[in-house]
């Protein structure tokens, strides 16, 4: 009994089944193409098989004729027919193997007993890290084993894994992604902002998974309407879980926000009183507005993909847990959301801008474990205010230097008409300073009732430009 629980999982007559099943069914077949795509050569338990299976791969891959005698004079001309105990073999194994008809069937077999050992190496590992001196703490062991569970949930869905990789198992999981990239109906390679024109800016690609995508502005230009609206732009177009962590306003208030920016109902409606006069003080029909509001509020809760935390003073390590917890049960996660920077509880440090930069550093490391977007809005200085031109740069971020380094992404919120009142308010430019990953610009669009609107761009910087040659109306009489 205890030998049995300690033997590594393995199938040897299903490893068998699936050789001798390529070998006799046709080259083209589905059957064989459903196999080449569930399993890899290490998901063999046997080393001749794991030879044998990628040799078959390259020469299914070349549009070559796989049977027993193509397959052994290409073994022969690589001098690996010793490793794979001689022709006997292969016809010993074509032999045992009376027809392809259940070869998938073998083959997930073989799948699920690799993925059981890789189990079994990862949690090893898991042990083996708590049994370690290195300088980790406890917690910082948990956290790192938190990790290894959620790597395993993702080779249990993708059949990823972390690690050293050959080139050719990168090059693997590059041609299936890029597959997917040229399928219309498939996944695209990043994810939407949900405003048109700065899509189109950050086309091809879009926002890059494993990417850090940082707002930056003074207060009340509109950090929070973009940080709300790529939300849900995340949640209902791209169909992902987006992860809200709002250290700043109540969640009832960001539910609040969600709901007016998806009906186009000014959020206000939900403070006015419930009196037969309701309708004099409101601009529209109330009765209507109110009931499409909530329509949409149903909308948003059937879907399922949005999530929000208002834990006050949240840790980087409190917003990894929660985060690797809603991978493992949806499997992906499309947007995490941050708002903001400094509000977060930060490590101890010598200085601040140290802290804030190894909890920059650490979001960065999220994206790219969850292969996700990570969307940060931080504070600016108040001396970008005094400048002649208030359109804000990535050194104006308060309390770190390090999101210029870390960041893929860098957008700055800007309003003129927060500083002069001859611009109407809710014209707002969404400046795209930093872009790893395409060019960079500016993106004109107008902020309504708490939401944003893309707008013609060619015009809006026609006005823009025409702007700037007229003297300013500063607010307060300057």
């Amino acid at each position: 009994m205890i030998s049995e629980i300690m033997t590594v999982p393995h199938n040897l007559e299903a490893e068998q089944s699936v050789i001798g099943g390529l070998l006799l069914d046709d080259d083209s077949s589905e059957r064989v193409q459903k196999v080449l795509s569930i399993l890899k050569p290490e998901s063999f338990y046997l080393r001749a098989h794991q030879v044998l299976f990628a040799e078959m791969r390259e020469m299914f891959r070349d549009s070559k004729p796989v049977d027993g005698l193509t397959l052994f004079d290409v073994l022969e001309s690589k001098g690996l027919t010793a490793q794979v105990g001689g022709f006997a073999y292969l016809a010993e194994i074509a032999k045992n193997t009376p027809s392809a008809a259940n070869i998938v069937a073998y083959a997930m077999s073989v799948r699920e007993a690799a993925m059981e050992r890789y189990g079994i190496q990862r949690m090893t590992e898991a042990t083996e890290l708590l049994y370690a001196r290195n300088g980790m703490n406890a917690t910082q062991k948990y956290e790192a084993i938190q990790a290894i569970f959620t790597q395993l949930a993702d080779h249990s869905k993708t059949g990823s894994r972390r690690g050293l990789r050959s080139f050719g198992d990168v090059m693997d999981g590059w041609v299936s992604d890029l597959e997917k990239r040229f399928d219309p109906s498939g996944e695209q390679r990043g994810l939407s902002s949900g405003i048109p024109s700065l899509d189109r800016m950050l086309a091809p690609k879009g926002l890059v998974k494993g990417s850090l995508f940082v707002i930056g502005a003074r207060p009340k230009m509109g950090k929070t309407t973009l940080y709300s609206q790529m939300a849900i732009n995340c949640a209902v177009r791209e169909n992902k879980p987006a992860l809200m962590f709002s250290l700043e306003m109540p969640g009832d208030q960001i539910l609040e926000k969600l709901v007016g920016q998806k009906s186009g109902v000014n959020p206000s409606i939900f403070y006015m009183p419930a009196t037969e006069d309701a309708d004099a003080g409101y601009e529209g029909d109330y009765d209507a507005d109110f009931q499409r509001a909530i329509a949409t509020a149903n909308r948003l809760r059937e879907i399922d993909m949005l999530y929000i935390d208002d834990t006050p003073g949240l840790s980087l390590a409190q917003i990894v847990t929660e985060c690797r917890r809603i991978k493992r049960e949806k499997g992906v996660v499309g947007m995490v959301l941050v708002d903001y920077l400094t509000l977060m509880t930060a490590e101890r440090a010598e200085r601040n801008d140290l802290a804030f930069g190894m909890i920059t550093k650490g979001l960065k490391n999220l994206a790219k474990e969850l292969g996700c977007v990570v969307v940060l809005l931080t504070q600016l200085n108040r001396e970008l205010e005094k400048r002649a031109n208030k359109r804000p740069l990535p050194s104006d971020s308060r309390d770190t230097g390090q999101i210029e380094q870390d960041c893929d992404y860098w957008v700055g919120v800007h309003r003129e008409g927060a500083f002069d009142d001859s611009v109407p308010a809710g014209e707002t430019e969404l400046l795209l300073r930093l872009n790893r990953h395409g060019k960079t610009g500016t993106v004109y669009c107008n902020q309504i009732n708490g939401a944003i609107y893309d707008c013609d761009q060619d015009a809006a910087r026609m006005t823009a430009r025409s702007r700037e040659e007229k003297p300013a109306t500063k607010k307060g009489g300057f």
